[in-house]
């Protein structure tokens, strides 16, 4: 996973979509900040914190990327690497940073 990438998506998260990375060593996806946020809205992934990019991240598991895939319209899909999702209605960042405080405790 590349972090400047990841860094720069999230920065510039529309408040729509979700982008999930895949990480080989866990076999899971991965959703940082604004992303794992939304991830945490409309399913029931692992949330923990990322030292290394200093975001919330959520891991999401064969279901709940099924799921994604059913109820949100993708948008990009790269096999076994990379998934974005767009939701159907913007959620925006209101509660954002009430929830990532509520992350690192």
């Amino acid at each position: 996973m590349d972090k400047d990438l990841i860094m720069q998506q999230e920065a510039t998260n529309d408040g729509q979509t979700i982008h999930l990375y895949y990480d080989d060593m866990v076999g899971m996806y991965v959703a940082y900040g604004l992303s794992a946020y939304y991830a945490d809205m409309v399913t029931d992934p692992i949330i923990s914190f990322s030292e290394a990019i200093g975001r919330p991240a959520a891991l999401l598991g064969k279901q709940q990327v099924l799921y994604l895939r059913q109820g949100l319209t993708k948008v990009e899909h790269v096999q076994k690497t990379y998934y974005q999702f767009r939701m159907r209605q913007k959620v925006g960042v209101a509660g954002y940073k009430r929830w990532e405080e509520k992350i690192k405790k």
